[in-house]
C-alpha cells in the first residue's frame, strides 16, 4: 500500500491557481493605478475576470484537498 499525499501535495494545484489568480490581480491593479481608464479596456476586462477566476478555482480546490484530508484523518 502506497503512502498517502500529504497535505501540500494535495493542495498543490490550488495553491498554484491561487498564486497565479493573486499575481493577475495585483498586475491588473498596477495597471489601473496608472491609468484609471484602461477599466474599459476589453483586454484589462478579461485580465481581471480571468484572475478573479483563477482565484476561486484554487480556493475552492485547496479548500476541498483540506476538507477530505480531514475527513480521511477524522475516520
Amino acid at each position: 500500500m502506497s503512502p498517502s499525499p500529504t497535505l501540500l501535495q494535495r493542495c498543490a494545484l490550488g495553491l498554484w491557481f491561487l498564486g497565479l489568480g493573486v499575481l493577475g490581480l495585483l498586475r491588473w491593479w498596477m495597471r489601473y493605478a496608472r491609468d484609471a481608464h484602461a477599466e474599459s479596456d476589453p483586454v484589462m476586462r478579461i485580465w481581471l475576470w480571468g484572475s478573479v477566476a483563477l482565484v476561486v478555482l484554487g480556493a475552492v480546490w485547496a479548500i476541498r484537498a483540506v476538507a477530505t484530508r480531514m475527513r480521511e484523518h477524522g475516520s
